[in-house]
């Protein structure tokens, strides 16, 4: 786990206030369920937090952060006993409200604005990371091999997401995000939200979902048809697949998130099929299911050793159908290590 004195200081402060709630978990060890907020100034570091999670919070935070109750006021009487002129603060996490009472709590001191700083740590994840994201993964893929069965003519989509969420829930984890599940032509929207449609033969099942197992999280999408398929559907499907193999293969280390990006729909465009990838290829997953690195024509981050992110081609085809098949890799070892075990060819139920 890092501490405070990891994150660069690039604006030259002696004092920080870390308030993300995912950051504050990075840096300490411990959730405090957004009721938490690490300060550091002249080589100290407090975690304030409401009083119901200090003594649990103790026994989990870092050796090197003490834990007190408190709020703004103790804060703020922190960096003035710490003599602070010049803190950074998120300015990602804090909105127009907050800064407000924070700069009249904290009078005489300069506060700025920062972004990205833990962030950017956190895209490199240590091994521990590593360990705890593939064990989540581990535990979604046995929910696609148990929920396989029960996907039959005449279950809704309600019904199955909330299979699917129990399968999660009773092996211990959390949910990593709402989960979706979409039948037929409500899968041509990515993002579909869950209804009461019924399943019928012939149509495609879109699942994305992901468990989150000690604070960290996983990402996986499959798409299976129920009772067969049609040619377009099947071509599709393929096109897809290919594109999903491919960026598996060859996303390294040293390749900018565009040309990630790129061989998706390079390879969706031998099958006249780019103009209905309508998202970017994938991004980071830690703490947080949607973290940088982003695989989008709008980044040119260049990919490092030890980012996590995800592969998810898709094709949405207006009122008939969406395909998308997503896998979680690892950058490591001059290639990509595929952390999703589940089986990714066309399976027909």
């Amino acid at each position: 786990m890092n501490n405070v004195r990891s994150v660069p200081n690039e604006n030259n402060d002696d004092g920080i206030i870390i308030s993300s709630a995912s950051n504050v978990f990075y840096l300490c060890g411990y959730d405090c369920g957004g009721d938490g907020t690490i300060v550091s100034s002249n080589g100290k570091t407090v975690l304030f937090t409401d009083r119901r999670y200090t003594e649990e919070a103790a026994r989990r935070v870092n050796a090197e952060v003490e834990v007190r109750d408190g709020g703004l006021p103790e804060i703020a009487a922190f960096f003035r006993e710490n003599g602070a002129k010049r803190i950074s603060f998120e300015a990602e996490a804090v909105s127009c409200a907050e800064y407000t009472r924070l700069k009249d709590a904290i009078s005489g001191v300069e506060l700025v604005p920062t972004v990205g700083a833990v962030e950017k740590l956190r895209a490199v994840k240590s091994s521990r990371e590593l360990s705890r994201i593939a064990d989540a993964q581990k535990i979604t893929d046995k929910v696609f091999e148990e929920i396989l069965p029960l996907i039959k003519e005449g279950i809704t989509e309600y019904e199955l997401a909330a299979k699917l969420e129990y399968a999660i829930r009773s092996k211990g984890a959390e949910l990593a995000f709402d989960s979706i599940v979409a039948f037929g032509t409500n899968g041509s929207s990515p993002h579909a939200h869950r209804s009461a449609a019924v399943l019928k033969k012939g149509d495609l099942v879109t699942m994305d979902f992901g468990a989150k197992l000690d604070g960290y999280c996983s990402d996986m999408t499959r798409t299976v048809a129920c009772g067969y398929v049609n040619d377009a559907q099947r071509s599709a499907y393929g096109a897809v697949l290919e594109a999903n193999t491919l960026c598996v293969a060859k996303i390294r280390a040293g390749m900018t998130c565009r040309e990630a990006d790129s061989l998706a729909r390079e390879r969706l465009k031998i099958h006249g099929l780019d103009g209905y990838f309508v998202h970017s290829l994938g991004h980071g997953v830690g703490i947080d299911i949607h973290e940088a690195p982003y695989l989008s024509q709008r980044s040119d981050e260049v990919l490092t050793e030890g980012n996590v992110v995800t592969v998810e081609p898709g094709v949405y085809l207006e009122g008939l159908f969406g395909i998308r098949i997503e896998d979680m890799v690892v950058v490591k070892d001059g290639c990509c290590i595929d952390l999703t075990g589940s089986d990714k060819d066309l399976i027909i139920l």
